[in-house]
């Protein structure tokens, strides 16, 4: 492999971190459709022309999207010719199993010792690369020395840079490399697929114009032979490389999961267990050992005179379990054990903290044999009319516990002496299990006729026990209920009926208060009368269509429902009730109420804003040249007063809005294109804030039009439309084009 061909496996594996469809015969950068707006455009032609970027699609390079840990593994291994076709039976990595679509290559770097983990086991697949370890890896495959380059760094968020990596982005500063933005380098933000070919393409121009010397910790693989380490970063951490190591010398211990292993609780005189879950051990066939740790310092650490006798827990499984041993016949109370494990090779895992699994053991003494408690006065019966079963159910605390099995037996006393006797109880009726309030939902008891019954209740918990068949969990319920309900209608009282009176943009309302309907559970409804002949009486074709009301409470009373967002004025509705056996109050003049609603349109209008202008609302005007591409606009409108759920407006001439551009009233976003209207002029959102604060807005890469004079207008609704304000009147800022010099 010769320098040039070094550089572009290098850059291949940083920039095609993404599952790549090749473009087809015959298609070339140009045809991508989607990077003429892209910064990076010129490079990504150049580095597809070099065969080092390909795009996503056939006709997309997609370039503001991001790049994750195992697509650049892919990649890596694919460019450097890894061996994936042997991968181990065991994951190095929690988040890559056998089924991950990059398990082979991912599995191949780390025996070649190219990449590591982010810790606690995992590599951190789905992660997208950050600006500053694409600088770490980058300025690396310079193979220049970034040694005490820190001191350099001027990027106002310098601090916000992790150590490991600030000798690397002053030294891609000084080589040209990077830039930063308004002297920010935001080193935690994510790579796009445009920055890093932006990035790549100078790489490639200053290794080709004055540094080609390949780096000396950066082997070229050769065939046959075993790949020594490529400094990788991790994400998050550490800056420091790894070495790798012969294939055939094993030097490193199971990987241990403590907290995969739990307890098997027993009650006295039935030892409790210990047992590992799926991925407890990261290899199979390790000999697994637990050790009773009692911290007598309390240090938090594991000394030596801490620890009891090994206990053996067996050999991992394929999968990493182990089965459940015996750790002794524990009593109740919380205790620590320090798990190790041990391969073939004899690594064996740390006997520490790390490793150690706290268990709590609350059994001691055998169940009791107690049965669950019974209150049978807080059973009660649902009584229907005859064709429909009665049913009896249980109110919370009806049964001294959860899950009980709840049966009912009906009792006939036939000597009349209080008690029980076995002759004188029906067949079982299972009522189902009571519920954790100790309530149980209502189950038939048959159709019975009206008269008084008695029903002895029984629980019995999961170990069987019962509770009593006696007199004292007996239940008396009386019905009355035979033949069918009468055929009354409700009373309907339509002088309780109120209006509730809302301005415009927010419905009217009509409630009814106690005494207003006769009885509970009726269907209310409400028709607009027009007394079109002026007769006083209610016609046919003089309702409107119902409006649904509601039911009416235990108290007669009506909840408020919406009516329409009626003008002012007066209004006449007839109001009727239908109980639940259909039968309806009359529709007539008797039945009627008027109501007069008063409030029409609101005309509060939202205070205006008193700061606002260009660049944090400092200047009303700005002053650019036509043609000229403009990174950045930005312009501010402080609120006036405190927004809720406000809706703010804002259109610009000469110039339209994108998804690309930003607005904040209480965060950072970009617009979407539903609150885009106008052929892209204006930008229609919501939010709140409090009291007078900054509403900021930036256009991005926007093009300057023709010479004028060009307004931007803001005008916004404090509390959204319809409620207690209107829109504040329109304020402008002015955007002078001049012709070019």
């Amino acid at each position: 492999m010769n320098k040039k061909q070094w550089i572009s496996s290098i850059l291949a594996a940083a920039v095609l971190s993404s599952p790549i469809i090749m473009p087809t015969k015959g298609s070339a950068a140009a045809s991508f459709i989607d990077i003429d707006g892209s910064y990076a455009k010129k490079a990504i032609v150049e580095l597809f022309d070099q065969g080092i970027v390909t795009g996503v699609e056939e006709s997309k390079f997609y370039p503001a999207s991001n790049i994750t840990r195992q697509d650049f593994a892919i990649i890596l291994a694919k460019t450097l010719k890894l061996d994936v076709s042997n991968p181990p039976a065991m994951p190095t990595f929690l988040d890559v199993p056998r089924s991950n679509y990059a398990y082979s290559y991912v599995e191949a770097a780390v025996k070649a010792g190219l990449i590591k983990g982010t810790g606690n086991n995992l590599f951190g697949a789905g992660q997208n690369i950050s600006r500053q370890d694409m600088v770490v890896m980058f300025v690396r495959a310079l193979g220049v020395d970034p040694t005490g380059k820190a001191g350099a760094l001027q990027f106002v968020d310098s601090s916000q840079i992790a150590d490991y990596s600030k000798d690397f982005i002053a030294t891609a500063v000084e080589y040209g490399l990077i830039t930063g933005y308004n002297n920010f380098f935001n080193p935690a933000a994510k790579v796009d697929r445009q920055a890093v070919a932006l990035v790549a393409s100078k790489f490639l121009k200053f290794k080709e114009n004055g540094n080609t010397e390949q780096p000396s910790s950066t082997p070229t693989p050769q065939p046959g032979k075993e790949v020594v380490t490529v400094p990788t970063p991790v994400v998050g951490g550490s800056s420091s490389s790894q070495s790798g190591h012969s294939s055939n010398s094993d030097i490193n211990a199971p990987m241990v999961d403590s907290t995969k292993f739990e307890a098997i609780d027993n009650y006295n005189g039935t030892q409790d267990q210990l047992h590992g879950l799926a991925g407890a051990i990261g290899e199979q066939g390790a000999a697994v050992q637990a050790y009773l740790w009692t911290d007598t310092n309390e240090n938090g650490v594991v000394d030596a005179d801490e620890l009891g006798t090994a206990i053996t827990l067996g050999t991992s499984e394929a999968d990493g379990s182990v089965s459940a041993t015996n750790i002794g016949d524990l009593r109740a109370g919380t205790y620590r054990f320090v798990i190790t494990a041990k391969d073939v090779s004899n690594n064996e895992s740390a006997k520490d903290a790390a490793h150690a699994v706290t268990v709590t053991l609350d059994k001691n003494e055998v169940p009791d044999t107690t049965a669950p408690v019974v209150d049978a006065t807080k059973f009660e019966a649902i009584d229907n009319y005859n064709g429909t079963q009665d049913q009896l159910h249980g109110l919370a605390g009806a049964i001294g516990e959860q899950g009980a099995a709840v049966q009912a037996y009906l009792w006939t006393d036939a000597n009349e002496n209080g008690v029980v006797d076995a002759d004188e109880l029906g067949t079982a009726i299972a009522l189902g299990t009571s519920e954790a309030d100790g309530s149980v939902s209502a189950a038939n008891v048959g159709d019975l006729n009206a008269g008084t019954y008695r029903f002895v209740i029984t629980a019995k918990d999961s170990s069987n026990n019962e509770s009593a068949k006696d007199a004292a969990h007996a239940v008396t319920v009386t019905l009355s209920k035979n033949e069918v309900p009468d055929t009354t209608a409700p009373v309907v009282d339509a002088t309780k009926f109120e209006a509730i009176d809302n301005y415009n943009g927010t419905q009217d309302q009509l409630h009814g208060l106690a005494g207003a309907i006769g009885e509970q559970g009726a269907a209310v409804q409400a028709y607009l009368w027009t007394d079109a002949n002026e007769n006083g009486v209610v016609d046919a074709d003089e309702l409107g269509t119902a409006i649904v009301l509601g039911t009416s409470e235990a108290d007669g009373s009506v909840s408020a429902a919406n009516i329409g967002d009626l003008n002012a004025g007066t209004y006449r509705f007839v109001i009727t009730a239908k109980d639940s056996s259909n039968n309806e109050s009359a529709k007539d003049a008797a039945h009627a109420v008027a109501i007069e609603l008063v409030r029409g349109v609101l005309t509060t209008p939202t205070v205006t804003s008193s700061i606002y202008g260009f660049d944090g609302g400092i200047s009303k005007t700005k002053q650019l040249i036509m043609g000229s591409r403009q990174s950045l606009i930005r312009f501010d409108f402080f609120s006036g007063e405190s927004f809720t759920n406000a809706e703010i407006q804002v259109t610009l001439e000469g110039m339209t809005f994108n998804t690309n551009d930003y607005y904040s009233i209480s965060g950072w976003t970009s617009p979407t294109s539903d609150q885009i209207s106008n052929n892209g002029h204006t930008l229609t959102f919501t939010g709140s804030n409090r009291g007078v604060s900054d509403i900021a807005f930036e256009l991005h890469d926007k093009v300057m039009p023709a010479p004028g004079t060009y307004l931007i207008k803001f005008k916004a609704d404090a509390d959204g439309p319809g409620t207690a304000r209107s829109y504040s009147e329109e304020q402008v800022i002015t955007l002078i084009i001049l012709p070019p010099a």
